[in-house]
């Protein structure tokens, strides 16, 4: 089989009541019999080895070890390290190299359909900006997140699930991935 390395996003975890001690989740993680598992932060962000596997059976898989280890119901979102480069590379706002926290990904577990698009359009203020470029919709928040009209509202209105990582973070999981 040939090896892989991962990038697991886990939705929600550790706020709102939803504590998982990242020692638990490696746990629950390398039990499925996969590789070198490291987790990055608190906030459910964890690089691991695998066979060559469809992303979404992956994302099942571990939200059913942490459901039996842990009882949550976690929403994961996986891609493989090659998929997190290109997402890298196609970051439309080159100010994220300078300021990183004005840029967040927000990896997407679907597609929005165009109707909802044009509301997020719609809702979009002057000072914000966002592009979708394949699977990841690119939040640029020059005000900070704490202060963007879109930010935690983008999975309520396009109706994808969604979880967002600032552009330290997606930097930091690239590079723990060994992927550069």
């Amino acid at each position: 089989m040939t090896e892989r390395t991962y990038i697991a996003l886990l939705r929600g975890i550790n706020v709102g009541g939803k504590v998982l001690k990242m020692a638990d989740l490696r746990a629950a993680v390398a039990a499925l019999g996969f590789d070198d598992v490291r987790t990055y932060l608190q906030s459910g962000n964890m690089v691991f080895g695998a066979a060559k596997t469809e992303v979404g059976a992956l994302s099942r898989r571990i939200s059913d070890a942490i459901r039996d280890h842990a009882s949550l119901d976690v929403a994961v979102m996986v891609r493989d390290a090659e998929a997190w480069t290109r997402m890298v590379a196609a970051n439309p706002y080159p100010s994220a190299a300078l300021f990183p926290k004005t840029v967040h990904a927000f990896i997407l577990d679907g597609v929005p359909d165009s109707a909802r698009l044009d509301t997020l359009r719609a809702r979009q203020p002057a000072n914000e900006e966002w592009q979708l470029i394949d699977g990841t919709l690119y939040l640029h928040t020059p005000d900070g997140f704490g202060r963007s009209v879109l930010g935690g509202t983008i999975e309520r209105l396009i109706k994808v699930p969604a979880t967002a990582r600032n552009w330290n973070t997606v930097l930091s999981l690239r590079d723990m991935a060994c992927v550069s």
